[in-house]
């Protein structure tokens, strides 16, 4: 299955199980957040242009070629449909497969969140680069972006395969970028929610929360969701009415062009999530739906429904006891 930067809270649920999935977010930031400039200095650290004498090009590129080769053999969830079918030593055995299998497959793969930094995340709306003052007939522009490319999708690549990858070959890649980070002035690959948008303060409220949750918060929201989970199992159209917000919600920011600041609040979310001490169970059992509805309702919460708007906001009211700002 493809990533889409309009179903990012998608790509959230599979980077919060992932123990690279923290990095790997922060890539999808930089590349929202790389204009020219930023652009200019990614590739300045790729090992075409680099003046590194132990950054062989050649190299480099067989490296890469390794990574991509061992990244596909992780699981993905259509993979579990043979354990779901298969004869084990007992019933409780194989459901304790399944259920771990399930845990740790990715709805999408390696490949597919790479050509997302590389293609949606590098130029979000579509079409040339100037909305971010570049020219698109300028040749050293094309060229820093292509390599600019390489060291963001090799970063990618080494933080979503954490698990298949042998660290050494995983320090290989990301080197680049993570050189380019340290040597970028503070703040330029991060995309911080801006106080000036209508979202900006109520999103900055959920990711501080998220951020600082301590263990009785984590518990908190583990029950909103357990509790939520009950009222869908003994009402479906309640489990069919929040899918239906959340596509409503996504809906909304693709069609008034917040599709790339909705992506880029999702990966500060996994960010936060991770920070927040939440893990991969929290990840797999709900709590990052939960998240992840409540953070994509603050972004179009000023164009969705009372009704949708309230199912999304339900966890936060639920965990915190205040409604969510700006819902």
């Amino acid at each position: 299955m493809p990533y889409t930067l309009t179903s990012a809270a998608t790509l959230g649920y599979d980077l919060v199980r992932l123990p690279g999935g923290r990095q790997a977010a922060g890539v999808v930031v930089a590349a929202l957040r790389s204009g020219p400039a930023e652009r200019a200095l990614l590739a300045a650290h790729h090992p075409l242009r680099t003046s590194d004498p132990s950054a062989d090009p050649l190299h480099a590129a067989e490296e890469g070629a390794r990574a991509r080769e061992l990244a596909a053999a992780g699981p993905r969830l259509q993979d579990t449909a043979g354990a779901a079918g298969a004869v084990a030593a007992g019933e409780q055995v194989r459901l304790a497969a399944l259920a771990e299998q399930l845990r740790r497959s990715m709805v999408g793969s390696a490949s597919a969140f790479e050509h997302l930094v590389r293609t949606e995340a590098m130029d979000p709306l579509g079409g040339h680069d100037d909305h971010l003052g570049g020219d698109p007939g300028d040749g050293d522009a094309a060229l820093d972006r292509a390599l600019a490319a390489d060291v963001l999708a090799d970063a990618a690549v080494a933080a979503y395969a954490a698990r298949e990858l042998p660290r050494a070959l995983r320090r290989h890649l990301s080197e680049p970028y993570e050189r380019a980070v340290a040597g970028a002035v503070p703040g330029t690959f991060e995309l911080a929610p801006d106080p000036r948008t209508p979202w900006g303060p109520a999103l900055a409220e959920v990711l501080d929360g998220l951020r600082h949750t301590d263990a009785p918060g984590r518990l908190r929201w583990r029950a909103a969701v357990d509790a939520a989970r009950a009222r869908g199992a003994r009402d479906a159209a309640l489990a069919r009415s929040w899918s239906e917000a959340m596509h409503d919600a996504c809906w909304a920011a693709h069609t008034s062009g917040r599709t790339a600041a909705a992506a880029a609040a999702q990966m500060l979310a996994v960010q936060a999530f991770l920070d927040g001490g939440f893990g991969v169970d929290d990840g797999a059992t709900g709590v990052w739906n939960a998240v992840s509805g409540c953070v994509q309702g603050v972004l179009v919460a000023d164009l969705l429904g009372e009704e949708s708007l309230a199912l999304l906001a339900q966890p936060w009211a639920a965990v915190t006891g205040e409604a969510l700002a700006g819902c």
